[in-house]
């Protein structure tokens, strides 16, 4: 039987939704890509991920990320982790179980 710490479900959903988000925005721009995404926690505890891409995402991303910093600071600006403490909600915001 496998035992899951807290902060190994943390990165393992962390990844899921990660990678969920990466496949919608890349969709939207028309780059059939699977991106990648391992979950695992660090040497501080924290839940982390690893990402992998190739090129052609990887450079959409690029210019992605250009176009935010040049444009939409609320965007810029939007937590979406860590979960939220005072809610008890241990998703990222905008999620869905």
């Amino acid at each position: 039987m496998c035992h899951l710490t807290n902060r190994d479900r943390q990165a393992l959903r962390l990844a899921a939704e990660l990678r969920r988000r990466m496949q919608e925005w890349l969709g939207r721009r028309g780059i059939p890509a699977s991106p990648v995404v391992s979950p695992f926690v660090d040497a501080a505890g924290d839940a982390s991920v690893l990402i992998t891409v190739n090129a052609h995402a990887a450079l959409a991303m690029i210019l992605g990320f250009e176009e935010q910093r040049r444009g939409d600071a609320g965007t810029r600006d939007a937590r979406i982790w860590p979960p939220d403490k005072t809610t008890g909600n241990d998703r990222p915001s905008g999620s869905t179980p």
